[in-house]
């Protein structure tokens, strides 16, 4: 099978991990069918492996799954889905969710670490805001850097402009304002894209990597 294309079954699987990884950054592969009722054949899970959307280790005789940044990024969105012609019920259903999330995914370019956040997001909110002073040094440096409001713009970018300011105060920062209505912290779309600064100039939010900033 060309690597640009999908067989259902494989398509299903990572939307269905995709899920599985809100709740934990690793599963293991037989609790996909105990816990998720989903079974990821060998012929499956060694397809996906091979394309990269997934990496697979064995630790005393069990598999652990984990999704990739090349799974994240969701670029396997644009590769043809190889429809079978049983179930046809069921095919139906899974194409159109997969085409739904492409349509989303290719208008909003946001990685798909953004459109399933991690489920303990929800804790950290009740964290307190950070520092009045500190939110406003961030927006100042977006502000002269950005092309327009709401243009993109590197946390690399953001991070060389307030060398003032520690790691760990400006990733607690954008964590915080990452919850502001019209803020945006996410991940690049495109992973290849990404410098080394890039990479390293990234916020973890969640299990995700974050490297773009855009307020709105």
């Amino acid at each position: 099978m060309p690597d640009d294309k999908l067989k259902l079954v494989e398509a299903g699987a990572m939307l269905i991990l995709l899920k599985v990884m809100q709740e934990t950054a690793v599963v293991a592969n037989a609790d996909l069918k105990k816990i998720h009722g989903f079974e990821l054949t060998k012929d499956a899970r060694d397809r996906l492996r091979k394309l990269g959307l997934i990496d697979v280790r064995e630790e005393k005789r069990r598999l652990y799954l984990t999704v990739t940044d090349k799974g994240w990024s969701g670029r396997w969105l644009e590769f043809d889905i190889e429809m079978p012609v049983r179930n046809l019920y069921q095919n139906a259903v899974i194409k159109s969710q997969i085409d739904v999330l492409r349509r989303h995914h290719a208008h909003s370019r946001l990685a798909l670490s953004d459109l399933y956040p991690p489920l303990g997001d929800e804790d950290v909110q009740s964290s307190p805001p950070p520092p009045g002073d500190l939110t406003a040094l961030v927006r100042k440096a977006y502000d002269n850097l950005a092309a327009a409001p709401g243009a993109e713009v590197m946390l690399r970018s953001i991070r060389a402009a307030l060398p003032e300011i520690s790691r760990a105060e400006l990733d607690e920062t954008l964590i915080a304002m990452n919850r502001e209505p019209g803020i945006r912290v996410y991940a690049e779309a495109n992973q290849k894209t990404l410098t080394a600064a890039d990479r390293a100039a990234a916020v973890t939010i969640g299990n995700q990597d974050k490297h773009v900033l855009t307020i709105g």
